[in-house]
C-alpha cells in the first residue's frame, strides 16, 4: 500500500521530532525521531518497502525486511488516525 501525508494534517518539526494535529484538531501526535524520518518522506508518497529500503543504511543493525514491517505497521496506524491516506505513487 502506497500513500502520503493526508493534505489536512498540520505539522511541524521542533527538535527533529514531528509534531502532527489529526485532521478534527482534537489531537496533538509526537512522532520519535524514526517515525519523523518516515513522515518526511510520504510528502510524495512512498510504499513500505521503499522507505525501508532507503532508510536501512541509518539502523545497520536491522534487516530491510524487519524495518519495513515496523514501518508497514506505523503506516497502517497512521492511516487508522487519518493521517496519512493511499496514493498511486
Amino acid at each position: 500500500m502506497a500513500v502520503r501525508r493526508s493534505p489536512n494534517v498540520i505539522h511541524e518539526v521542533v527538535d527533529e521530532r514531528a509534531m502532527l494535529v489529526s485532521p478534527d484538531g482534537s489531537e496533538l501526535i509526537s512522532l520519535n525521531a524514526v517515525g519523523t524520518l518516515v513522515w518526511e518522506l510520504l510528502a510524495d508518497g512512498a510504499e513500505a518497502r521503499d522507505l525501508a529500503t532507503h532508510l536501512s543504511p541509518r539502523f545497520e543493525d536491522v534487516t530491510v525486511d524487519v524495518l519495513e514491517k515496523d514501518i508497514r505497521a506505523f503506516l497502517v496506524s497512521l492511516h487508522e488516525q487519518g493521517l496519512v491516506q493511499e496514493t498511486d505513487a
